[in-house]
Formats: structure tokens, sequence, C-alpha cells
């Protein structure tokens, strides 16, 4: 009697499974090739984005060498070119094209294009704050001390990776505006953080022992207050005893 149930049951089930594969295997099929075709579609998009990768680190290469041989007109055209794209080299370009006006002597068209990127909210904070000192050491290298705090200023906080760019872009801007008090403790700032680049630290080193050098001697205490006069100084000198006759 068991037997007969267990297959009743068994028929029931199979009519269910029927039933509802009738009512709904036409979206059990289309899911299924959705799903193949949004993996195929994945796939095909990951290959694409790698081809367009490869393609534009060669054109950057090319604009590269473009640049070290000196053809900076070619190469600033090659970059804008890369810039324009949607890979990652394109934040990449915009940098290296900023620094070849900076190559061609165009100091405030390079710190233009530095600002801009570093202006720019869709680049990651790392490359805009590359272009934050990059634009700082042009101001610095022209004699422009007025907009170099506003650039690097935050930079120079502990922890900051550009920390020791910064502190010596300010304590060189301090030094060349004569506030050696300031440009001395950004030197000395430098020298007391221990991961300070060694090349970096030779050159605090010397700021710091130029900087000395330039200060007016300190005058000691006894010898900044002025004489007081003796009375005997005070006193006139004594005239004769009487006039000779």
């Amino acid at each position: 009697m068991s037997d007969i149930f267990r297959e009743v049951e068994e028929e029931i089930r199979r009519e269910q499974a029927k039933v509802l594969w009738d009512r709904y295997g036409i979206y059990v099929v289309a899911v299924a090739v959705l799903v193949v075709a949004v993996t195929a579609g994945w796939r095909g998009w990951q290959w694409y984005v790698a081809r367009q990768a490869a393609e534009t680190g060669q054109q950057y290469y090319e604009a590269l060498q473009l640049a070290r041989d000196g053809k900076h007109a070619e190469a600033d055209a090659a970059f804008a070119e890369i810039a324009r794209s949607s890979t990652g080299f394109a934040a990449l370009a915009r940098l290296r094209a900023a620094a070849t006006l900076a190559d061609a002597g165009k100091v405030s068209e390079a710190v233009a294009a530095f600002d801009a990127v570093a202006n720019d909210a869709a680049i990651e904070d790392r490359l805009r704050d590359v272009a934050r000192v990059r634009a700082a050491y042009l101001l610095l290298d022209a004699g422009d001390l007025s907009g170099i705090d506003e650039r690097v200023g935050r930079l120079a906080a502990e922890g900051n990776p550009w920390r020791h760019s910064a502190r010596e872009i300010l304590g060189l801007a301090a030094f060349q505006a004569g506030d050696l008090s300031t440009a001395n403790a950004r030197f000395e700032e430098l020298l007391a953080d221990t991961a300070t680049p060694q090349d970096m630290r030779q050159r605090a080193q010397l700021m710091v022992a130029l900087i000395a050098s330039e200060a007016p001697p300190a005058v000691p205490a006894a010898a900044a207050a002025p004489a007081t006069a003796t009375p005997e100084a005070e006193q006139p000198a004594a005239s004769g005893e009487g006039d000779t006759q």
C-alpha cells in the first residue's frame, strides 16, 4: 500500500513540475540566455578595455620619446590626444603635457596646466598632489611666492606622502622672502623626519648652515645694555686752585 502512495506522490510531483515548466520555462531559458550574454559581454568589454589601454600605453611611450628628443610641440600634441581618452593614461598624459610646457620655458602655461589637473575632482588625489607640487616648484623657480602656500601648505602635514617636497618648497620660499626663522623651522622639520630622502636631507643641512651664517649674531645682554655713567665721569674736571698773578 505504501508503494502505491509513493508512486502517486511522485506522479503528482511530476505533474506539478510539468505545470511549472509549461508556465515559467520560457523565463528560465531567457534568464539563462541573459546570464550567458552578460558574461560574454563583460568579457568582451574587458578585452576591449585591455586593448585600448595597451594602445594608449604605446602612444604614451611614443609621446615620452618625443619629449626626450626635444620635440616639444609634437610631444605636446601627442599628450593632448592621449589626455582626451578615457583610459588611465589620460591624467598621466595631462601631467606630462604640463611638464613639456615647462621644459619649453612656458612657465605660466605649465603652471596653469598643472593647476587644471590639481583642481580636477575626477582625478585621483595622488596625481592631483603631484600637480600641486610641480606647480609650486615652477613658481618657486620663477620667484613667484604668492601662491606657493596655497598649493602645498596642507601637503606639509605629518604623515602626508608629499610632506618632504612640500616642506622643502615652503622653506625655500620663506628663505627667498627673507623670513629666515620660518625657513629654518621648515628645514629642521626635514632633518627631524627619519623618512626624509638622503639628498633632500643634505640640502636641508646646507640651508640650515646658510641661514645660521646669514642670521645677525645674538647680542649678549650685558653688551646690549647702555653704559651707566659713573659719578666720577659725570663730575666736571677740577679747575686750577687760582689764577696766575
